[in-house]
């Protein structure tokens, strides 16, 4: 029994530990310019060295070019998620559509798995909205209003122009999302940062889905997007599955 006490002792001790560590790290990072890049730097180089030994060659070569190509912020295996749920949903009924566009990186993956629907993308192309109290990350303000400017409507049209039926929309979500209003979704990818961006679209879109169809976001980790799906999704009693990374996805079962 005192054994069994030990062990439970010290169990908790390392438990306590890692929670300790992983705070630190989460400071550091979001801290650090330095400390960040050489963190994203050892991710990136393990996770294509993991993506490398399950996957198909030419899908790992498609992330590092678009990755060279664009500023795109994602974690190769975040950038397999988008290619696979895309890939996935390429088989059903209904078109496609991506809000918070940025440079193109994404929209551009699913561009090579989208077998022909439509897919919709929607942007600022000015930087993020206003910023609110509730977007943090771990509790600590990090976006700024205007952030991610570095892009224009006229590049991203340029970049995907080797793809059919794709469709742009320069301004505020949900302000131009007439043209779609009855149209069907089998796959919606969501990078918008922000809380209220992110309720928006899923106020939009989830009635939209497709029975089976599935909304994918990033930066699930920041604050105002968790809160935002947590809200949205409680009442409704939708589950969210959290993926590796910093992604959360959404199934509309009817």
């Amino acid at each position: 029994m005192c054994k069994i006490f030990g062990y439970s002792i010290k169990l908790t001790i390392l438990l306590k530990g890692s929670t300790i560590m992983a705070n630190n790290t989460q400071k550091l990072v979001y801290g650090s310019s330095i400390f960040r890049k050489l963190m994203s730097s050892l991710n990136t180089k393990f996770q294509f060295r993991l993506l490398s030994f399950y996957n198909d060659k030419k899908i790992i070569d498609l992330i590092k070019i678009v990755k060279k190509q664009v500023d795109f912020a994602f974690y190769p295996i975040e950038a397999y998620h988008v290619y696979s749920i895309a890939k996935s949903q390429s088989k059903m009924d209904g078109e496609m559509a991506e809000v918070g566009v940025f440079q193109g990186g994404s929209s551009k993956i699913i561009c090579e798995v989208k077998n022909g629907k439509e897919l919709h993308l929607f942007d600022t192309f000015e930087g993020l909205p206003k910023v609110s109290e509730k977007d943090t990350h771990f509790g600590k303000s990090y976006w700024k209003t205007g952030e991610f400017s570095n892009t224009s409507i006229e590049s991203v049209m340029d970049y995907l122009s080797s793809y059919k039926n794709n469709f742009f929309y320069k301004g505020k979500f949900p302000d131009t999302s007439d043209p779609i209003k009855n149209k069907k979704f089998s796959f919606v990818h969501l990078d918008v940062d922000l809380f209220q961006s992110t309720i928006d679209c899923l106020e939009f879109f989830y009635p939209r889905m497709i029975n089976g169809g599935v909304i994918l976001t990033h930066d699930y980790h920041t604050d105002g997007v968790k809160q935002a799906f947590n809200e949205f999704c409680k009442d409704k009693k939708i589950p969210q599955i959290q993926l590796l990374g910093s992604q959360c996805t959404i199934t509309k079962i009817e």
